[in-house]
């Protein structure tokens, strides 16, 4: 059995729903915190109440 550990982006855009921007961190994360940590480095975000925000989506404002 193999997996992936990958982030996806929870942004909302008036009218037009989810951004659902998937990226997987380079190496091989265990688990979503070390993936946070490594995409953190390439302007992932993660907000107070839990979703992760792509860097487009954060640049935008849209969170």
């Amino acid at each position: 059995m193999s997996f992936y550990v990958s982030l996806v982006c929870e942004a909302t855009s008036p009218g037009a729903g989810r951004c659902w921007t998937e990226d997987t961190p380079p190496g091989e994360a265990q688990s979503a915190t070390e993936a946070r940590r490594r995409l953190k480095q390439q302007g992932w975000h993660r907000t107070r109440d839990g979703r992760d925000i792509c860097p487009d989506c954060w640049k935008e404002g849209r969170r």
